[in-house]
């Protein structure tokens, strides 16, 4: 438990929350959890293929730089809000301080979102392991004809083991989890440079520069006429491998004077995985053998996940056999168990938070601390909900793709809600913690929103035409159906006996008058 000298928990105490959860995170700690979710070479190595088939390398490259700019923008002014609030659960948090009357309603609203958005990438997450660990054994398994690859109901077995393994793991001491951490970024770091490394050394042939920066290739049998239609499709790669900075946030009430450290794991985070990511991509495009071959797989390939067909042809172009790119596989493999693990550790206390504030169904079961302060009730509600999340797995690979969307589109919505409510309810009484951007402040936030509010409506829209049931992007009816849901009950109920986050000490009248236009209301625990 942290000391009353600790700035974070005397921030707590103004809020009204009285510290419960121990506070074992240096903010480097922070950091490295946030490295390890948002780890670019598990988004990139999930998403890859659809970048190189919408736009080609042009998109891919300079995509990247696009969304890791709009990103750091996103980053630091959420950072701002998080020195200003640094309490667990985070943004739903900050919409009810800054949306004044209207707070209690914006608090639900970005709380549901935001924990749907959560569950959607540890299901994403998970499911990347599973798509690279299928890769790996038909590939492994491959002779001239057949190889082995697991089917949809394996496929779900693999799924559940996996999430119930990192399930253990995040019911360990927060301490055994940021060790994890601090393995699996060095594990990204060590991770790309050894597999750039290798592909440099490796492959027989690489790309021209002049084809790796600027070619572009249209997607005609997508049915999308629209090259620019195109290129904006074809960022989800980037933007799903920069979903999940929002970690930080909900770790804040377990980091050492958070709010004074607030401005640097974030920001940092993001600018770590622009750099890795960039040399990831820009390496696996380079050294690619055969671009048809991973553009447009046949036959049995054309299940197989891209980065394991480049690692395949790159070895089997210069030794006659690809085995050495499934042994190579194991690196992409390992970023996303820890990416998985990780996820499901900031999915947790997201849960936690919402439910302290009884948020969400059984509140009393998610708030609970074991006796090392872990909310482990929150780790098991939310693997199980990544698991049925998961459960279209069993109709086929469109289940990565809908959880790919659902997360960006879905925590893109959260990130820039409270960005936006802070603009037009609390732009002129606004006060920032120790960390400030200044006269910048409110351009960096303005651009931020537009941003978000762009990435999470580009990333609902269809990828095929004409649609079908089998190729509908879900990701729409998942936002707009936990929109209207919380909509709903919200009118219904919600309203009557919801007031916002709930006060466990009675000593911020003094916090509260400085962001409420009127007193919303506000009950405290019984």
């Amino acid at each position: 438990m942290a000391t009353d000298r600790d700035t974070g928990t005397k921030r707590l105490l103004e809020l009204g929350i009285r510290q419960q959860l121990r506070r074992p995170l240096h903010w480097t700690q922070n950091c490295m959890i946030c490295c390890c979710i948002m780890s670019p070479i598990t988004g990139i190595t999930g998403l890859y293929s659809q970048g190189l088939t919408y736009g080609g390398p042009v998109v891919l490259i300079w995509g990247w730089v696009v969304v890791a700019l709009g990103n750091i923008l996103a980053g630091l002014a959420m950072s701002e809000l998080c020195s200003a609030f640094p309490v667990s659960g985070g943004l739903y948090f900050w919409s009810f301080m800054l949306a004044g009357k209207h707070g209690p309603f914006a608090s639900w609203l970005v709380g549901w979102i935001n924990l749907f958005g959560q569950v959607a990438l540890v299901a994403g997450a998970g499911y990347t392991i599973v798509q690279a660990f299928a890769a790996v054994l038909f590939l492994a398994t491959l002779d001239n004809r057949y190889g082995y690859y697991p089917g949809n109901s394996m496929q779900v077995y693999i799924f559940g083991g996996l999430l119930t393994i990192g399930a253990i793991i995040n019911s360990s001491p927060l301490r055994t989890v940021a060790y994890v951490a601090k393995v699996g970024t060095v594990w990204n770091a060590v991770g790309c440079f050894i597999m750039a490394l290798i592909m440099l050394v490796v492959a027989p042939k690489q790309q021209r520069w002049s084809w790796v920066l600027t070619n572009f290739e249209a997607n005609p049998a997508s049915g999308i006429q629209s090259n620019v239609y195109t290129c904006l499709i074809g960022t989800l790669a980037a933007s799903w491998a920069f979903i999940g900075y929002d970690s930080v946030a909900h770790l804040m009430e377990e980091t050492k004077s958070a709010d004074a450290t607030a401005g640097r794991p974030m920001v940092y985070a993001i600018g770590i995985t622009c750099i890795v990511g960039f040399a990831y991509i820009l390496v696996l495009t380079l050294c690619m053998q055969n671009v048809g071959d991973i553009a447009a797989p046949s036959g049995d390939l054309a299940q197989v996940n891209g980065i394991a067909l480049i690692f395949w042809g790159i070895f089997k172009a210069r030794f006659g056999s690809g085995i050495g790119g499934v042994a190579l596989m194991i690196i992409p493999l390992g970023c996303a168990c820890f990416c998985a693990l990780l996820s499901l550790t900031s999915a947790s206390r997201m849960l936690y938070g919402f439910s302290r504030d009884r948020a969400a169904p059984f509140w009393w079961l998610w708030q609970t601390l074991d006796s090392e302060g872990v909310p482990v009730h929150a780790v098991w509600g939310m693997t199980f909900g990544a698991f049925l999340m998961g459960l279209p797995i069993l109709a086929g690979t469109a289940a990565f793709a809908a959880c790919t969307s659902i997360s960006t589109a879905g925590l893109s919505l959260a990130y820039g809600l409270p960005i936006g409510i802070r603009l037009v309810y609390a732009q002129n009484y606004f006060e920032p913690g120790p960390f400030a951007l200044g006269r910048w402040s409110t351009t960096i936030s303005l651009t931020a929103f537009l941003w978000l509010m762009f990435t999470s409506i580009l990333f609902m829209f269809p990828l095929v035409y004409p649609i079908t049931s089998q190729n509908f992007n879900y990701a729409s009816v998942a936002v707009i159906s936990i929109l209207l849901a919380s909509l709903g009950v919200w009118l219904i109920s919600a309203q009557s006996w919801f007031g916002g986050p709930r006060l466990d000490v009675d000593n911020s009248d003094a916090v509260r008058t400085k962001y409420w236009v009127t007193d919303p209301p506000r009950r405290t625990f019984s």
